[in-house]
């Protein structure tokens, strides 16, 4: 079974910029507790005919005086008769915090501003089902974890308004697409990177004692 790639999110650029920027993000307030509340549900925008719901939290540690992340993530593909045929869980907690620099798409030629990023050892499950797909470009054999959770590298890539620049010979142009998530697996097997992306339904930033 083959599913058309309708969008893509650089795997170099997005592991590059990981990696360039792993110091972990310290709380600008320690007197009080910084809280986010992400959420993202609905028709996934990198595969045809899946749905990806993505539930996040980041919030200060007081021990540590970082930002920790947790993730839950959850991709459902159907096929063309509507038929699920294939389910990934991921579940991450405690994970590092990080503020990407901005990020170019060679898809959509804009450089992504303002993105929060959470990675670590977390733990997958799927469905006893083997299944090779088209994505971005390449065909991969998800993962069959045959109903079991496994451990995994599981990141988290949000965008709260979709703040983007595009380069022109006139000079940059700044606007928003619109807040979106994306949550999946790294470096897992012989697949190098795989999750689902979508709006955001839910984004709130607070501080509290």
């Amino acid at each position: 079974m083959k599913l058309k790639v309708i969008t893509t999110l650089t795997v170099s650029l997005f592991l590059v910029s990981l990696i360039a920027i792993a110091t972990p993000v310290k709380a600008a307030e320690p007197s009080r507790r910084l809280m986010i509340d992400i959420m993202a549900k609905g028709d996934d925008a990198d595969i045809l005919g899946a749905t990806s719901s993505v539930i996040g939290r980041i919030e200060f540690d007081k021990v540590t005086s970082e930002l920790l992340g947790q993730v839950e993530f959850h991709i459902k593909i159907y096929d063309e008769s509507g038929e699920k045929v294939y389910s990934m869980k991921g579940k991450l907690k405690d994970a590092t915090v990080t503020i990407l620099p901005p990020w170019y798409c060679e898809v959509r030629y804009v450089w992504w501003l303002n993105l929060w990023s959470v990675m670590g050892d977390g733990m997958i499950k799927t469905t006893d089902t083997d299944l090779t797909i088209d994505y971005r470009g390449q065909l991969i054999t998800l993962p069959n974890t045959g109903g079991k959770y496994v451990p995994a590298t599981i990141t988290m890539m949000v965008s709260p308004n979709g703040d983007y620049m595009v380069e022109t010979p006139g000079g940059d142009i700044y606007g928003s697409a619109g807040g979106w998530a994306w949550a999946g697996i790294m470096g897992f097997e012989e697949i190098e990177m795989f999750g689902g992306v979508t709006a955001l339904t839910k984004y709130m930033e607070k501080w509290v004692p």
